[in-house]
């Protein structure tokens, strides 16, 4: 299952934390091509997606992108002006 850091839970947090976001949303992750991962805000989780929480911050996985990520941590750095990137470890 895929682990979060403390920055990349504290990121999350931020993130869904804005007056637009939904109380159930979080960041979905979906394969694209290539193997390549996409990152976006969602609502809610979609169908068939596995949910990571952890103290408030909320993951969702697409089944392939879970599959792919089983053992690896997301982790994030974040700018001065506080927007965050998003990355993948181990």
């Amino acid at each position: 299952m895929l682990t979060l850091t403390d920055t990349a839970q504290n990121a999350i947090r931020r993130i869904l934390d804005a007056p637009e976001a939904s109380h159930r949303g979080g960041l979905r992750i979906a394969p694209v091509e290539a193997g390549r991962l996409q990152l976006s805000v969602a609502e809610e989780p979609a169908p068939g997606d596995d949910v990571v929480e952890r103290d408030g911050a909320r993951v969702f996985l697409e089944p392939g992108a879970a599959a792919m990520l089983a053992d690896s941590t997301l982790d994030a750095i974040v700018a001065e002006s506080g927007t965050p990137s998003f990355f993948i470890a181990g």
